[in-house]
């Protein structure tokens, strides 16, 4: 049995919106696809689109009237049931349908590393590189409340470089974790550099067709403003149809800025480019795997960023997971943050943000931290946050009323006083239902003051953080290892950008 992934109850999930809402969004994302349509920036894309069905005008880049019927057939086509795999089996994500099992994981992609100068009590920012994305991926391994991993750090030093960033991170994450390695992004280099990382993906799992069969990692994509696939997009999204790599597909309209303020608006433009990517890939590989991202994007129009508390969102993301639940029956993933510099600030918001989607039955959730630049206190943090989320979605079923969670007849024996509760067998033989946490302060306040007052995010995550250090993965066969580097050697000699 593999490792990862807490059982979802078949009842009680939250859901916002009634089928006639859902219809109508759905039905609103179709016309957005004939109407207004989607900009892509690259020839080979549209050409691929306008075999699909699509109207194009090379000129403007723009592809319309996409035939709703020709999208909906092709959407049919992605698989309910498929495995993300980890190198090691014991880790694969088994996905069983929409809503059936949760997967979490902390997520950043951070450009620079934030660290703690001990001796001078400071903080420091450098860039980061591929030996960070090692680090994060290295601890995030050794903790069993994250289900697989993703890259904390891009390998932003080797990008100023002009190397090839995506090949030396994935290179980073596919030696750093048995787990299943995550994210490959879009890439600045050169389209040919997504050929050297199925290379090496194809290393890890023993041949181009193993990893066809068990995918060690997907493409993701973010609809650059509103509906608009820039090169990059374009060049990783031809990449994953020449590979047969599975996809995450997100919208990032910006809401007030690149987006409707209302989120019903902004909804159907999301919905409408998830359906398109999705469409389009099954069209060129129908049965590989695609995963819908439930993200409805909002700013505060007031600094650029995040909000502190998206409401705009919120909704909308509720929306997107009913949407593809309930009327596609595909599963979703969830990329949700807050644009806090503050650990204690990104803490509360993260909780909050995580909390709504456990219980709408998002299927993987990726706790979106760090921003531009990422603490790696931030992994205890989100381990800690993973750990509740899981506890809440595993012990679910203790609020049935069945006779055995009533316990009635024991109610009676222990009587009004309860005085037998913490020793009587019915008790005892229930604790797993009182999960410790991963590293919360739970000391007494007068132990916690003698103590000198540790704050949890700065001081008791930090310690938390030395002990995960310490953990090393198993590591690939000496002849595999040998055989990516070469790979990678020659992938940054031949797409060096000068």
């Amino acid at each position: 049995m593999p490792k990862p992934g807490v059982t979802l109850p078949s009842h009680g999930l939250w859901k916002l919106l009634g089928k006639e809402d859902l219809d109508i969004i759905d039905a609103a994302a179709y016309k957005i696809l004939h109407d207004v349509g989607v900009f892509i920036d690259d020839e080979e894309l549209l050409k691929m689109v306008e075999k699909m069905g699509g109207s194009v005008n090379y000129e403007k880049k723009l592809v319309t009237e996409i035939p709703e019927h020709v999208v909906k057939e092709n959407v049919k086509k992605a698989p309910r049931n498929f495995i993300l795999a980890g190198r090691d089996p014991e880790w694969d994500i088994v996905i069983e349908g929409p809503g059936r099992k949760q997967f979490w994981a902390p997520e950043s992609g951070a450009t620079d590393h934030i660290g703690w100068d001990e001796t001078k009590k400071t903080f420091y920012r450098r860039r980061a590189s591929s030996k960070d994305t090692l680090y994060g991926a290295k601890i995030v391994d050794g903790i069993d409340e994250f289900d697989h991993n993703i890259y904390l750090y891009d390998a932003a030093e080797e990008g100023q470089q002009g190397l090839p960033s995506e090949l030396n991170k994935m290179n980073a994450m596919l030696q750093g974790t048995t787990k299943w390695a995550g994210h490959l992004c879009t890439t600045v280099s050169d389209i040919k550099e997504h050929d050297y990382v199925a290379r090496l993906g194809a290393e890890v799992a023993g041949g181009a067709e193993e990893l066809r069969k068990r995918p060690l990692f997907w493409t993701v994509y973010n609809y650059i403003g509103t509906l608009q696939l820039n090169r990059f997009n374009s060049w990783l999204f031809r990449a994953a149809i020449k590979h047969h790599f599975p996809i995450m597909p997100a919208v990032t309209a910006a809401a007030p800025l690149q987006g409707p303020a209302m989120a019903a608006g902004n909804t159907a433009i999301s919905h409408a480019g998830v359906l398109f990517m999705i469409a389009l890939q099954q069209f060129y590989n129908p049965g590989t795997a695609a995963v819908a991202n439930n993200i409805v994007f909002s700013m505060d129009p007031k600094t650029g960023r995040g909000s502190a508390f998206p409401a705009h969102g919120l909704l909308g993301s509720c929306a997107m997971n009913q949407l593809w639940h309930e009327l596609y029956g595909l599963p979703t993933s969830q990329y949700g943050g807050v644009f806090a510099s503050s650990l204690d600030q990104q803490a509360f918001s993260l909780s909050s943000w995580m909390a709504l989607q456990t219980v709408l039955g998002t299927d993987m959730i990726f706790i979106q931290c760090g921003t531009e630049a990422f603490d790696p206190a931030l992994i205890p943090i989100c381990a800690e946050i993973a750990r509740g989320g899981k506890h809440l979605m595993s012990t679910f079923h203790q609020i049935s009323p069945t006779p055995e969670n009533l316990a009635l007849d024991v109610i009676k024996e222990v009587g009004a006083k309860g005085e037998k509760w913490m020793t009587h067998k019915y008790n005892l033989s229930r604790l797993n239902m009182f999960a410790p946490p991963f590293c919360l302060d739970t000391h007494a306040f007068d132990d916690w003051l003698k103590g000198g007052a540790p704050s949890w995010v700065y001081v008791r995550c930090r310690e938390k953080l030395k002990e995960l250090e310490k953990h090393e993965p198993e590591p690939l066969p000496k002849d595999v290892v040998e055989r990516m580097n070469v790979i990678v050697k020659e992938g940054n000699e031949k797409l060096k950008v000068e």
